[in-house]
């Protein structure tokens, strides 16, 4: 049974109309290369090893990116509804990827073939927009994440997260995020009791 039909698009052509405007033909193309998939807890997107070659937009769940490194895992991402899932330098260097995407919670998920994808891009002025605004704010997210790695407390990424995503609090268990802040459970546990 081809369950597709039954999953509602409109979140991922809401969020790609705010980049670009898109006649039908161009929706239809789309469409052609959409389909739903589902996560378990703790399953993996892709894994650090293995070549990504496809790109999810979140319709409901979360996932989390890490890197393992000599056996200590760190987190490093969030993704959940309306966010995109991919790991971008294993897609556009066609290389292995060097971190695990993991789901934290059940997550339903539409993907997309990154190759058709990319060809898609390449198949009108509107698409090429879209894709040209993807990229550029994958950019400034990640020099935003950077130097917020870099120059930010522990306890300002605390005080961050908490402004731009207090949600994560609820669905996210506590010694996962507490490693995303780079804090112990216990520091993480003060300053929520702290801040309550």
């Amino acid at each position: 049974m081809n369950t597709n039909n039954l999953w509602d698009y409109t979140p991922l052509k809401s969020y790609l109309s705010t980049l670009a405007p898109f006649e039908e033909e161009e929706w239809e193309w789309l469409n052609e290369l959409l389909c739903i998939k589902q996560f378990d807890t703790k399953e993996y997107f892709n894994r650090a090893g293995s070549r990504c070659k496809t790109i999810g937009f979140i319709l409901k769940g979360c996932f989390r990116w890490v890197k393992n490194l000599d056996g200590i895992e760190r987190t490093f991402d969030f993704a959940t509804e309306n966010d995109f899932v991919t790991d971008y330098i294993s897609i556009l260097l066609r290389k292995q990827g060097e971190v695990d995407i993991v789901a934290v919670e059940p997550t339903t998920m539409i993907c997309i073939d990154a190759e058709n994808m990319l060809k898609l891009f390449d198949r009108s002025y509107s698409w090429q927009k879209a894709g040209r605004h993807l990229a550029e704010q994958t950019a400034c997210y990640s020099m935003e994440r950077l130097l917020a790695s870099y120059y930010d407390t522990p306890q300002a990424r605390y005080k961050r997260l908490m402004l731009t995503s207090p949600e994560l609090f609820l669905r996210i268990p506590h010694h996962i995020l507490a490693n995303f802040l780079g804090m112990t459970k216990e520091t993480l546990s003060r300053l929520r009791n702290i801040n309550t």
